[in-house]
């Protein structure tokens, strides 16, 4: 079944649509929640409440076309919700397991990718998570998000800088270099 049909079913209230598109779009909200989050256990809680808004409110999606940018609008809010509820939380687990997506099983990798991440401001950390680890357009993120293009091309600059700062090269490079293209995070696979 394609995507427009299981988002017409799930409108229409289809319990089991809604069960195929969450087995469809799991990994990807899991990978981003994760980093995000910083924690395994949070990234969950984030995207079960994500899916769970999604189903309450997929009756208002006007234009099905925009469903992955309207889903990842709810992904990240409730992100940033829920981490405002757990400011204080140090994230500890999640960094040894495979819960970070990778292409190769480096746990030196994940821990210095993640480490770099989490020393990211919220805003900045979602925009480098949307950008590199879901592929979506400037354009896109910049309507998940609600801000201007510039606004998104700016903390892209700047968390780029950050990054560079931290890990000690320019994060494409670092990224190619260690093949920590996420296995699974992409829907198409940049």
């Amino acid at each position: 079944m394609d995507k427009t049909t299981l988002i017409k079913k799930c409108q229409l209230g289809d319990l089991e649509s809604l069960n195929t598109l969450y087995k469809s779009y799991v990994k990807n909200a899991l990978g981003t929640a994760y980093l995000i989050a910083g924690n395994k256990g949070l990234a969950e809680d984030i995207v079960q409440e994500a899916f769970i808004q999604c189903f309450e409110s997929i009756k208002s999606l006007k234009n099905i076309e925009t469903f992955d940018i309207w889903f990842y609008k709810i992904l990240t809010r409730t992100g940033w919700k829920t981490l405002s509820k757990h400011n204080n939380l140090i994230p500890t687990e999640g960094i040894y397991d495979n819960s970070l997506p990778s292409h190769d099983n480096s746990i030196e990798t994940k821990i210095i990718v993640s480490e770099a991440l989490n020393k990211l401001s919220i805003p900045i950390k979602t925009v480098i998570t949307l950008y590199y680890f879901n592929d979506l357009s400037i354009k896109e993120i910049s309507s998940i998000l609600g801000c201007f293009e510039g606004t998104v091309k700016s903390r892209l600059h700047n968390g780029k800088k950050q990054l560079k700062q931290i890990l000690g090269e320019d994060i494409d490079e670092y990224i190619l270099k260690s093949n920590y293209l996420r296995e699974g995070c992409t829907a198409n696979g940049k």
